[in-house]
């Protein structure tokens, strides 16, 4: 019977212990990254503001349309009384006025087409700027992500050469009580383990560091998170070698946020140099109001005060017009503004280029250290599989007596930085698989799900 109670209990304690702790992937950071970091969502408000921009000056098309609030005046000492157009010293109430009034404009050299399309490319421009912002912070969780590997691949082998040598330890501890060996043989690896110790506990803070600047990007509210690479090994070293980079460069021009941009900040500074050139031609504005005026200083003849419906009637003031301007003179303004524009224009198709260069030279810089990496893997793959023999032949001599123990851990060292450095590498070719992507049109950002 309590046995039975022993495995019920561990029963429901399995599922706990697997729902405490979430297992987060290379997407499902990125996702939650772009979902809670406060620099994205301070991006994401700019985008909205330059929407909100856009959608006025499609409102700014519309007429201006006022109501002038009934106003009730009362005056004291001497005022000019409408009714009878003399001046009178006493408190004088002029009574309720109020009216009506629209102004359109029917032309002004397309400036408020301008501006819409203005408004409208500057929106646009800002949603690549909120693109290119979740784009560098994706690369930014994928670097940290995969140094949370690399520090635990690292530190999975230092552990692997502690036990190692631990092992070897209580080996040489009983050949020395035996009088097989020399006591310094113990003094030697007790050493080499001491180091271990020290050399684990290096890598679980540097391991913790890592965590610790992964949770700060994605905002998380956690003190560690568990990680797991959700691309096999040998598929993160897949990269394609035969890339080349007029292929890459081309393919970057339509899909890259940052050139994007770049191409319609030149749209936009030619139409912020037609809008500034607007202002040199007439513009011609449509007016029309109404208004009437309420006061008990109207009688009629017998001294009555006359009604207010007929007072609103009688009084109305209707108005309708229209009004030519014409810019003659404004101090030079308008032209220095129009050279302003011109200048900036060419300033914005200069920055194209440089733009457009710096991606060709990015891509160049990329495709080198691809067949650099390519080349270092295969090379260190090999480097990996002689030092793993030649620790295995030393290995068996010191057990024959054939070296001394300072020969097997130099051979068990160097046998060890060829692994971690297989591992760095293994690391480094999976960012750099996303970044080829990337300019090659092919990565695209996960998105959360509605479970997490």
């Amino acid at each position: 019977m309590c046995q039975k109670i022993v495995w019920f209990l561990a029963l429901l304690l399995i599922p706990c212990k697997g729902m405490s702790q979430k297992i987060w992937t290379l997407d499902n950071c990125i996702a939650y990254a772009l979902e809670h970091n406060l620099a994205q969502e301070t991006q994401n408000y700019n985008a909205e503001i330059s929407k909100e921009r856009w959608r006025q000056s499609k409102r700014d098309m519309l007429p201006i349309i006022s109501v002038s609030y009934p106003r009730y005046n009362v005056s004291f000492g001497r005022t000019l009384d409408p009714v009878t157009n003399s001046f009178v010293d006493t408190r004088f109430v002029s009574g309720l006025s109020g009216g009506l009034s629209s102004s359109l404009t029917l032309f002004e050299s397309f400036k408020k087409w301008h501006t819409l399309s203005y408004q409208k490319l500057i929106y646009e421009s800002s949603k690549f700027d909120e693109q290119q912002a979740q784009y560098d912070l994706a690369f930014r969780i994928m670097d940290l992500f995969n140094s949370v590997l690399f520090q635990e691949g690292t530190l999975e082998i230092i552990k692997e050469q502690q036990a190692t040598n631990l092992l070897r330890q209580k080996t040489i501890a009983k050949k020395v009580e035996l009088g097989l060996v020399a006591k310094a043989d113990f003094y030697e690896i007790e050493a080499a383990t001491s180091a271990d110790a020290l050399e684990v506990l290096k890598a679980e803070n540097t391991l913790k560091a890592a965590k610790l600047a992964l949770i700060q990007e994605m905002n998380l509210e956690a003190s560690d998170i568990s990680i797991i690479q959700d691309m096999p090994s040998d598929k993160a070293s897949d990269i394609d070698s035969s890339l080349h980079i007029e292929t890459l460069f081309n393919a970057s021009q339509n899909i890259l946020p940052s050139l994007q941009k770049s191409k319609i900040n030149v749209e936009t500074a030619k139409k912020d140099l037609a809008i500034e050139k607007t202002a040199l031609l007439p513009s011609i504005r449509l007016g029309a109001s109404i208004f009437s005026s309420f006061s008990d200083n109207f009688k009629d003849a017998s001294g009555s005060t006359i009604p207010f419906n007929e007072q609103i009637k009688n009084n109305q003031n209707k108005f309708i017009g229209l009004s030519l301007n014409y810019p003659i003179f404004g101090n030079g303004r308008i032209r220095s503004s129009i050279k302003i524009a011109k200048i900036e224009l060419e300033k914005a198709q200069a920055e194209l280029k440089i733009e457009e260069q710096r991606t060709y030279k990015i891509i160049q810089e990329l495709l080198q250290k691809n067949e650099a990496l390519i080349a270092e893997e295969q090379f260190n793959l090999k480097t990996v599989k002689a030092k793993k023999k030649a620790y295995d032949i030393a290995q068996k001599k010191y057990e024959k007596e054939l070296i001394n123990l300072y020969e097997l851990q130099m051979a068990s060292n160097t046998y060890l930085t060829a692994k971690i450095e297989q591992v760095r590498l293994m690391a480094q070719m999976a960012i750099q698989k996303h970044t080829l992507d990337f300019y090659n049109g092919t990565f695209s950002l996960p998105v959360i799900s509605p479970s997490n």
